[in-house]
């Protein structure tokens, strides 16, 4: 008769840690880069393992309020949530993508996914679900696809030809991590993906991902200038003017403060001014940074020229 395997022992050392209530019932505590509920390590689950119902309900229960995993080697990994900004910058990457897929000879050329699409980056037996900010499938490969493919992970793993991960590159260590993720897991040998991009909107950085002649990957670096796909997907260009920060703090409404700010002027007689002088001084001072055929403003007039011969001359 064969014992019952032991629950894997956490290995989290004892140090202050922040505590999150999840219910009367549950708590979680993240410890050096461990997340534990109730005693369980979710990063440390042996998924060979019985649970008990009541660690299932913890499990289970942890996971409905953080969803945000990866599962990487039967271990789950923690993802954490995107900048409203950052998200911002994906949402303009996929909805540009998303229209040259359904525009370009009218037809639909595959499947944009975004953070929330997984593919199995199954190079070695083990499940390795990934799940790119930005992710283009052909329309043969997903009309290939069978029920377990479309609706579980359980059927034969198949990845997309084009990924992009958004992130912000100053911290040395982030872009380690992230260049190791593409490298090791979107191009690991196996995989269909022929073309990725690694964008940072804030320090202005782009690298492009290939593989070489041996199917190996290696990146370069590109000047922020628009992005041409090549024969990866034909046609399709990222205009980069729609992921500058400031063009995105525009169509939000979140201008900086120094464009409301009055000029200082050493004549107290500026404190007699009624409001309608005041509003007359403002404008004066922003007409600069406004489109005069739009709403939107600009933090330079070279970038508001840019928008005006982009978007409003034939």
């Amino acid at each position: 008769m064969s014992q019952k395997r032991k629950r894997p022992s956490s290995t989290v050392t004892k140090k202050p840690s922040a505590v999150i209530k999840q219910s009367s019932s549950t708590v979680a505590r993240t410890r050096e880069n461990n997340i534990v509920v109730n005693d369980l390590n979710l990063q440390d689950l042996d998924f060979d393992y019985c649970y008990s119902v009541n660690e299932l309900e913890l499990i289970n229960n942890y996971l409905k309020v953080n969803p945000n995993f990866e599962l990487i080697n039967r271990k789950l990994i923690p993802v954490p949530y995107s900048p409203i900004a950052i998200e911002t910058v994906v949402h303009e990457i996929s909805r540009q993508l998303g229209n040259w897929n359904v525009e370009t000879n009218n037809d639909r050329l595959g499947v944009v996914t975004t953070s929330k699409g997984g593919f199995d980056f199954n190079v070695t037996n083990l499940q390795k679900i990934r799940a790119p900010d930005v992710a283009f499938i052909p329309k043969d490969t997903f009309l290939s696809l069978d029920e377990k493919q479309l609706w579980s992970f359980e059927g034969q793993p198949f990845t997309p030809i084009f990924i992009v991960e958004v992130s912000n590159l100053k911290n040395s260590e982030v872009e380690k991590e992230v260049d190791n993720k593409i490298k090791k897991d979107y191009f690991a040998r196996g995989t269909s993906v022929k073309l990725g991009w690694l964008i940072d909107p804030i320090n202005h950085i782009i690298w492009v991902y290939k593989r070489n002649k041996r199917d190996l990957p290696y990146r370069y670096q590109r000047k922020w200038e628009d992005l041409d796909a090549g024969d990866v997907l034909p046609g399709f260009t990222l205009e980069l003017e729609n992921l500058e920060l400031e063009v995105i703090d525009d169509i939000i409404g979140k201008d900086s403060e120094s464009d409301y700010e009055e000029e200082e002027d050493d004549d107290d007689d500026d404190d007699d001014d009624d409001e309608g002088e005041k509003r007359r001084k403002k404008i004066k001072k922003n007409k600069a940074a406004e489109c005069v055929y739009c709403d939107l403003r600009f933090s330079t007039p070279t970038k508001m020229a840019k928008h005006i011969k982009k978007k409003h001359t034939k």
